[in-house]
C-alpha cells in the first residue's frame, strides 16, 4: 500500500455523520434542560437518571450513524462514537477513487473490525435494556468509586502504620514536615503516630532543619515532602548529610505509575533522583493491606534505618548518611486511622559488635609510634561523648601524644596540657614542630595551612576512620578501620612500656603556651571594636555552659579556630564543614537547636541572607510550645556584618582592582532590623565588645530567636588576623 494517498469521504458517510451529530446535540440540550428542573425541584440525582432513561432503541439509533474515518498510515479504523454499525451497513466502496488493491484492503479491515464492534454494542444494548426502567446503571459506578475509595484508604492506611511503626521501634521519633497533596498519607500518619511534627514550608530549609536535628542528637531524623521540585530542593542538605555522614531518612510521595511521563502535574521522575549521594534508595509500592506488604513496609523501615545509621549508630565519626524512600500514592490520599494492631517486633532493631583491636594489631601500631616525634590530628568526629575525649586524653598522656585539637573535635573544652589549641598558629610560624608520626582522627581540621604543613613533613600517616581515609592529601600510609576512642584504648591497654618521642610533646606543649598568651591579647587591642577576634572570644567566654554554639562556615569557624581557645567549660560546637557551604546554615542551627534550651549561631552576613527564610520558624517554635509539644529554645543569631564577603581579601583574588569589589566582596546593604521586624525576632545592635558582652548576656534565655547585629569593616581583614597567625 502507498503512503499519502488521498482518501475523499463518501457524502453518505458525510451525511450520517451530520444526522449524529445533530441528534447528539439535541440529546444534551435535553438533559441539560432535565438537570436544570431537577436542581429546581432539590433532586440532585436527576441527571443520573436522565441518562440512564435514553432507551435501548435510541441507543441503537444512534450507533447506525457512527463513522469511520480511515487512518492514512494505517488500515486500522477508529470510532468516533460508543457504538458501531454492522459490516452490512457499511459502504459497498466508500472510497470510490483508491486504486482497486487499496480499496479492498482497506475495506475487508473495516469489515472485520466492524463485526467486532458490533457484537460487543449488542452485547452492551442488551445489558442496557435490561435497566431501563431502574436506577442501578446510575447508582452502580458510584458504589464501586466509594468502595474503591475507601479500600485506598484502608490500604495506605495499614502499610504506612507498619512502617512508621517500625520506625519507632528503630528509635525514630523526629519529622520534619513540608506541607503538600501528594504526600497527605506520610505526613498524616508521621502525626498520627508522633503528634509533636516539625513544620517548614520551605522543603531546602526543612532538610537543613532536619540535617542540623540529626546531628544535634546522633539519630535519624525523617523529612517529608509532596512531589516535583520539592523533593529537588532537598538536594543541597543530602549533598551535605552525605559528606557529613548525618543519618537523614527522605519520605518523598510521588504519583503512581499510570501517571508518570503523560504530563501529569507536579509529576518528574523521583527514582533515584540523589544518584550516588544517598546510601540507599527503595522505590516502594503502592500501598495494599495484605500481610506481605505490610512485612515489607516494616522491613524496609528498617533497612532504611540501619543504613542510615551506619556502623556505630550516634557516632560522628562512623558511616550514616541519607537514605531516600519514595512512595507512590493513589487517590484517595487521606489515609483510614490506625487500628493499632501492627505487630511490631518486641525485639531491639540492631545488636552492634564491638569494634576493638585484637591484641597484635595494637602492638604492631604502637611501634610505629614509639620513640618517635607523634602528634595526632583531631577534626570533627574525633569525640562523639566524654567519655570518648577522656580515653583520647588518658592515650595522649600515657602516650606522649599531643592532640592537635580542631575546634570541632570536642577537645577543646579540656584546659589539659596535652591539647594543642593553637596549631594553626604554631604552624603558622618560620620552623614549627617536625613530626615522624601523625595519627589523624576524622576528617582533616578546619585549618588549611595545618594539612600544608603535615602534607610537606611527609609523614608516616595513620589515618583512624570508620569507613575511609578522607584523605584530601593522598598521604594515607595505614588505615585502621574504627572509632578514635577504640583506638586511644587498644593504645593504651598495650602491654609494652615506652612512649612516642617526650621532647615532641614538650615542644608543642611550650609552643601552644606561648602562642596562647599573644591570642589572649586580642581584647586589649586598641582597634577591638573593629575586629571579628576580639567578638569571638568574648562570646566564647560568655556562652553558657551545656549550651550549643553553631558556626558558619567561612569566617565564622575560622574565627573560632583562632580565637577559641581551650578552658574547662563543656558546650557543643557544630557545623556544617561536609562540604563548608554557606547554604542552610540559619536552619540547620535552628534544627540543632531543637535538643538544647539554650543555642547561639555565629554567621556572616551573606550565609544569614542565603537562608535568611529559616526566620519564618519563629512561628513554628511558638505554635509547638502553644500546642504543649514542648518549650520554645531560646536562640541567639550573632552576626559578623562585614557587608559583603570579607574571607575573599585573605584569599589569592584579593585585589585592588574593579573586578574584586564587583565579583568577590559583593556588598549587600541589607538592613537586618527591617529583615527582622519582618519575622517577628527580636534585634539589637551591638558596635562595641563591650556593649556586645552586655547585650548577648541579656538575650540568653529569651525564648525564641533574637539576633545581634555587629558591623565590622570589610577591609583589611588580612591585615587585623596577621599577629595571630
Amino acid at each position: 500500500m502507498t503512503d499519502n494517498v488521498t482518501q475523499p469521504i463518501d457524502r453518505r458517510i458525510l451525511a450520517a455523520a451530520e444526522r449524529a451529530i445533530a441528534r447528539e446535540k439535541a440529546r444534551k440540550a435535553a438533559e441539560a434542560e432535565a438537570v436544570s428542573q431537577a436542581a429546581q425541584a432539590g433532586d440532585a440525582p436527576a441527571s443520573r437518571t436522565v441518562k440512564a432513561s435514553r432507551s435501548a432503541a435510541e441507543r441503537r439509533e444512534a450507533g447506525r450513524d457512527t463513522v469511520y474515518l480511515r487512518d492514512v498510515a494505517s488500515s486500522e479504523p477508529r470510532k468516533s462514537s460508543r457504538f458501531a454499525p454492522s459490516a452490512s451497513e457499511l459502504p459497498s466502496n466508500p472510497h470510490p477513487n483508491l486504486p482497486s488493491d487499496v480499496e479492498s484492503s482497506a475495506h475487508d479491515a473495516a469489515v472485520q473490525s466492524a463485526d467486532s464492534l458490533h457484537r460487543q454494542s449488542k452485547a452492551e444494548t442488551q445489558m442496557e435494556g435490561a435497566f431501563e426502567d431502574s436506577d442501578y446503571e446510575a447508582v452502580r459506578p458510584s458504589a464501586q468509586k466509594e468502595a474503591g475509595t475507601a479500600g485506598t484508604a484502608f490500604s495506605t492506611g495499614a502499610f504506612l502504620d507498619a512502617f512508621f511503626s517500625e520506625l519507632d521501634r528503630c528509635g525514630v521519633r523526629d519529622y520534619v514536615v513540608s506541607p503538600g497533596s501528594r504526600s497527605t498519607p506520610l505526613a498524616m500518619k508521621a502525626f498520627e503516630h508522633f503528634g509533636d511534627v516539625y513544620v517548614d514550608i520551605d522543603e531546602r530549609g526543612a532538610a537543613f532543619f532536619a540535617l542540623g536535628l540529626a546531628k544535634a542528637t546522633g539519630n535519624p531524623v525523617a523529612v517529608i515532602c509532596t512531589s516535583g521540585t520539592a523533593v529537588g530542593n532537598w538536594m543541597p542538605a543530602v549533598l551535605e548529610a552525605e559528606s557529613s555522614r548525618v543519618p537523614l531518612l527522605l519520605l518523598s510521595g510521588d504519583r503512581p505509575a499510570r501517571l508518570q511521563q503523560v504530563g501529569a502535574p507536579q509529576t518528574c521522575d523521583q527514582l533515584n533522583i540523589f544518584g550516588t549521594h544517598v546510601k540507599k534508595f527503595v522505590q516502594m509500592p503502592l500501598p495494599t493491606a495484605d500481610a506481605p506488604s505490610l512485612a515489607y513496609a516494616r522491613q524496609m523501615a528498617l533497612d532504611a534505618c540501619i543504613v542510615a545509621h551506619g556502623a556505630l549508630p550516634g557516632a560522628a565519626s562512623c558511616d550514616a548518611g541519607p537514605v531516600h524512600l519514595n512512595f507512590p500514592f493513589d487517590e484517595p490520599l487521606k489515609p483510614a486511622p490506625s487500628t493499632g494492631d501492627t505487630h511490631a517486633c518486641p525485639l531491639p532493631p540492631t545488636v552492634v559488635p564491638g569494634q576493638g583491636i585484637v591484641p597484635r594489631d595494637a602492638m604492631g601500631l604502637f611501634k610505629v609510634m614509639k620513640g618517635k616525634r607523634t602528634i595526632a590530628l583531631c577534626g570533627e568526629g574525633s569525640c562523639n561523648s566524654e567519655y570518648d575525649a577522656h580515653l583520647l586524653l588518658e592515650f595522649a598522656r600515657k602516650r606522649n601524644v599531643p592532640l592537635l585539637a580542631d575546634p570541632l573535635s570536642g577537645l577543646r573544652c579540656y584546659d589539659d596540657p596535652m591539647v594543642i589549641d593553637n596549631y594553626d598558629t604554631v604552624f603558622g610560624e618560620e620552623e614549627p614542630p617536625i613530626a615522624d608520626v601523625v595519627v589523624r582522627f576524622g576528617r582533616w581540621p578546619v585549618s588549611k595551612r595545618c594539612c600544608q604543613t603535615v602534607a610537606a613533613m611527609a609523614p608516616v600517616q595513620i589515618v583512624v576512620d570508620m569507613r575511609d581515609t578522607r584523605d584530601l592529601a593522598t598521604s594515607t600510609s595505614l588505615f585502621v578501620r574504627t572509632s578514635p576512642a577504640v583506638f586511644a584504648q587498644a593504645m593504651c591497654d598495650v602491654h609494652t612500656p615506652g612512649t612516642a618521642d617526650p621532647a615532641c610533646a614538650q615542644e608543642w606543649r611550650a609552643r601552644n603556651d606561648a602562642a596562647a598568651q599573644r591570642i589572649g591579647s586580642v581584647v586589649l587591642r586598641p582597634d577591638m571594636d573593629g575586629f571579628e577576634g576580639a567578638y569571638v572570644e568574648q562570646l566564647v567566654d560568655v556562652i553558657p555552659e551545656n549550651s550549643l554554639l553553631f558556626s558558619a562556615n567561612s569566617m565564622s569557624i575560622r574565627a573560632l579556630d583562632t580565637f577559641y581557645c581551650k578552658r574547662d567549660k563543656t558546650f557543643t560546637l557544630l557545623c556544617n564543614r561536609g562540604l563548608n557551604g554557606i547554604d542552610g546554615t540559619v536552619s540547620s542551627a535552628l534544627g540543632a537547636a531543637q535538643s538544647f534550651d539554650q543555642t547561639t549561631l555565629l554567621i556572616g552576613d551573606l550565609a544569614m541572607l542565603h537562608d535568611v527564610n529559616a526566620l519564618a520558624l519563629q512561628n513554628e517554635l511558638r505554635m509547638r510550645e502553644m500546642r504543649g509539644d514542648g518549650p520554645m529554645p531560646s536562640i541567639v543569631i550573632v552576626v559578623l556584618n562585614n557587608n559583603g564577603g570579607g574571607i575573599f581579601d585573605m584569599l589569592p583574588q584579593k585585589s585592588t582592582e574593579d573586578y574584586f569589589e564587583r565579583l568577590f566582596l559583593t556588598p549587600q546593604d541589607v538592613d537586618f532590623k527591617h529583615m527582622a521586624a519582618a519575622f517577628g525576632v527580636g534585634y539589637r545592635t551591638a558596635s562595641t565588645v563591650h556593649g556586645f558582652r552586655r547585650i548577648y548576656s541579656s538575650m540568653l534565655g529569651e525564648p525564641g530567636i533574637s539576633i545581634i547585629d555587629v558591623p565590622v569593616p570589610l577591609a583589611g581583614l588580612s591585615e587585623r588576623y596577621e599577629p595571630y597567625q
